[in-house]
């Protein structure tokens, strides 16, 4: 693909190939108008020429080889920083559903506690009794504080990795967007690290605060605090979660980003590894052209001469174009590269509204019931089907019928062929072809088509519809096909 893409624009410009054409008709035409002296000294000039158009080329490669190599490992490294973010988050996760748990086991503990409480009283105390209300709403509360911290610094880490690049891969027109001054990133740092704390400080306090709204005793008061408290920490790894869904999804797109552009990166490499192969011999040839000029006199026929001063030179400017084809791809490779780096940037919080975790569950959801729900409207429609009146049904079997005629007429001129009626005839018969009435029907509509080979929608309805008056249009004939707004039957019909 890289190489279709690289043979689509000119390989070699137009000023190297009018200096390497020019070479070679220098180089074969010198001896039939000069002295042996200067065609000693011109025609190797004109070799070096070409030699010096392959180094050129081989010097512009390597150089766009190195960018792009160079563009891939800055993107290797960006993704792997985000994945290495995205661990970060993942690990502070990791205590979120411990303190699920451990709210959720207390909350149930809270309900056991009252009868706890009634075979304790006799033997302890009113303080001890008051305790033990205390313990599971104190436990719950806690583990709810320790999930919202938690929660706080994963969705802090996973929108780092989410981030990350945003501002390293913007182009000069989009840098302003995401730029921050280090005073601005010092405050955004402060404020992150005050709400994580804040965070915490203040997921302390629903659930006292509800048990406190609540009238009764203080057991049920333990209750409502515990159930709060599980329901609060079951709400912080719904968060998380929904938060490292994103940055999962994010992170991929970075990483495939990052490996377009390596593989992009290597191809140039490949195209570029045949350069300095063309440089030595561009050089071999330059080289063997001095060597050459020196026979010149002991051959005595001009256009042997002539032959002789081209070969080399001709030789080198070929290599010389070879080193422009590949110097081309290899600049091709690089744009490439640099292309799928600058993904990153776009792969943003502003980009990620399609990557939302609701929407794919939503659209897995959809998935799951579009079969559902068409088999539900078919098996509906069959049922108002047989409930429909006689007249009705005919009307709504020669509506579908002129649609599926419509449907199956290929040219548009309405009349079905031979082939087009057979593949038909088994929908409007209800039968599959093989009953003596389909076979009726077919051999009817045979010799109506025996004219010309077609037959049009009126004659098929006048042959269909005589089944259709004796047993009854088939119920399988009303599919609903069409966009547009159905006629009056089909609407009784839906």
């Amino acid at each position: 693909m890289l190489d279709q893409a690289a043979g689509a624009r000119p390989q070699v410009s137009q000023t190297s190939f009018l200096a390497l054409s020019l070479t070679v008709l220098v180089a074969g035409v010198a001896p039939l108008g000069l002295s042996e002296k200067l065609v000693e000294v011109l025609v190797p000039s004109m070799s070096a020429i070409s030699a010096a158009i392959g180094l050129s080329a081989e010097f512009n490669g390597k150089v766009e080889v190195a960018r792009g190599k160079e563009i891939a490992a800055v993107t290797l490294q960006a993704a792997a920083e985000a994945e290495s973010y995205l661990a970060q988050a993942e690990r502070a996760k990791a205590i979120v559903p411990l303190c699920v748990g451990i709210a959720t086991t207390f909350s149930a503990f809270a309900l056991l506690a009252p009868a706890f409480v009634a075979e304790l009283a006799p033997k302890v105390g009113a303080s001890i009794i008051t305790e033990i209300y205390l313990i599971c709403p104190v436990f719950a509360v806690l583990s709810a504080a320790v999930a919202a911290l938690a929660t706080q610094e994963s969705i802090s880490l996973a929108s780092a990795a989410i981030g990350l690049g945003a501002r390293r891969f913007s182009s000069s027109q989009d840098v302003g967007r995401t730029w921050l001054s280090a005073t601005e990133q010092i405050d955004k740092a402060s404020l992150r690290a005050r709400a994580k704390w804040s965070s915490f400080a203040v997921s302390v306090l629903p659930a006292p605060f509800l048990a406190l709204l609540y009238p009764g005793s203080l057991e049920f008061r333990a209750i409502v605090a515990a159930a709060a408290a599980a329901a609060q920490a079951a709400y912080s790894l719904a968060r998380v979660e929904y938060t490292l869904a994103r940055g999962v999804d994010a992170v991929a797109l970075k990483s495939r980003c990052a490996a377009i552009s390596d593989t992009y990166a290597n191809q140039g490499a490949r195209a570029g590894a045949i350069l300095p192969f063309t440089s030595a011999l561009s050089g071999l040839c330059a080289a063997t052209t001095v060597a050459v000029v020196e026979v010149l006199p002991f051959l005595p026929s001009p256009v042997l001469q002539c032959l002789t001063c081209v070969a080399f030179p001709g030789v080198g400017a070929i290599v010389a174009a070879a080193a422009s084809i590949s110097k081309a791809r290899c600049e091709v490779d690089a744009a490439a590269a640099t292309a799928a780096a600058a993904q990153i940037a776009r792969v943003d919080e502003e980009d990620l509204a399609e990557m939302s975790p609701v929407q794919t569950v939503l659209g897995l959801i959809r998935s799951l019931l579009r079969p559902a729900t068409q088999r539900a409207r078919s098996v509906w429609r069959r049922l108002r089907w047989r409930v429909l009146p006689p007249s009705d049904k005919l009307r709504v079997a020669r509506a579908e019928l002129e649609y599926r005629v419509e449907m199956y007429d290929a040219d548009a001129d309405g009349r079905l062929s031979s082939e087009e009626l057979r593949e038909l005839l088994p929908l409007v018969t209800g039968s599959g072809g093989g009953t003596t009435a389909a076979q009726r029907v077919a051999r009817e509509a045979a010799a109506v088509a025996a004219a010309d080979g077609t037959i049009s929608y009126a004659q098929l309805c006048q042959l269909v519809e005589v089944e259709w008056r004796r047993h009854g249009p088939p119920a399988g004939l009303y599919v609903r096909h069409r966009a547009a707004a159905p006629s009056a039957p089909q609407q009784a019909l839906a």
